[in-house]
């Protein structure tokens, strides 16, 4: 175990988690980061910039095969990853080989969702003018994690013994009985990986990306919306 183990995989872990939490709860109690500021309440619309700051007016043709790829592309990685770290704190076979394959399919759609992402907010003139730094931040972190993943799994193929790495890792970070050790000796691309990962989770209450904490609470009462075709608007 070196310093810099012990402070990205017994450290960081918890400054993430605390600032994760932490984070969202405040942010989403005190309008942190609107006109709102100090003002307690029970509803995130007191962060006006709790929003996607949605760009999809612009472009069209563009994001919507772009949009479906990342957002499933997210949930099927999610559903692998906590599948994996259980099949490799308790060797079972049958959940690392559903993270090997799962984790790849949706390692490729997202990476596919987010180049596009960030090619739209840099070709499209419209979309580059309403961009702001946080947005090429989170999907450059986006972009390094999964193509750290894909390495992973589609080059090195150490998807078994990450899975067996940090299930255990994982496990005695939640039990408050951080141990290291195994995943101190995983190969760079694989720590860098997880590095990015906690890194990315600590920025992540202070971003739009909050929105989908709000999700479906914020659709259950909302008013309907009229929509209206291009033509008939014309006619």
């Amino acid at each position: 175990m070196t310093p810099f183990d012990n402070f990205f995989f017994i450290g960081l872990p918890y400054i993430t988690i605390v600032l994760f939490f932490g984070g969202i709860i405040y942010r989403g109690l005190s309008g942190a980061m609107s006109g709102h500021r100090g003002k307690w309440n029970l509803s995130a619309r007191g962060d006006y910039l709790w929003a996607t700051r949605s760009t999809g007016f612009f472009g069209r043709a563009s994001i919507g095969p772009a949009s479906l790829c990342l957002h499933w592309g997210v949930l099927i990685l999610f559903v692998a990853h906590i599948v994996g770290f259980i099949g490799g704190a308790y060797a079972w076979v049958g959940g690392v080989n559903f993270f090997r394959w799962a984790g790849l399919g949706g390692g490729i759609l997202l990476l596919y969702g987010l180049t596009w992402a960030l090619a739209r907010r840099i070709v499209i003139p419209q979309v580059k003018a309403m961009s702001r730094a946080e947005d090429y931040i989170i999907l450059v972190f986006l972009i390094l994690i999964s193509g750290l993943g894909l390495y992973q799994s589609a080059i090195k193929l150490s998807f078994g013994a990450v899975a067996i790495q940090a299930g255990p890792w994982v496990g005695s970070i939640l039990k408050l009985q951080p141990n290291a050790e195994a995943i101190a000796g995983a190969p760079l691309v694989n720590k860098l990986h997880i590095i990015f990962a906690l890194l990315f989770f600590a920025y992540f209450p202070f971003t739009k990306l909050v929105h989908v904490l709000s999700y479906p609470f914020g659709y259950i009462n909302r008013p309907f919306i009229s929509m209206r075709k291009y033509i008939g608007l014309k006619r």
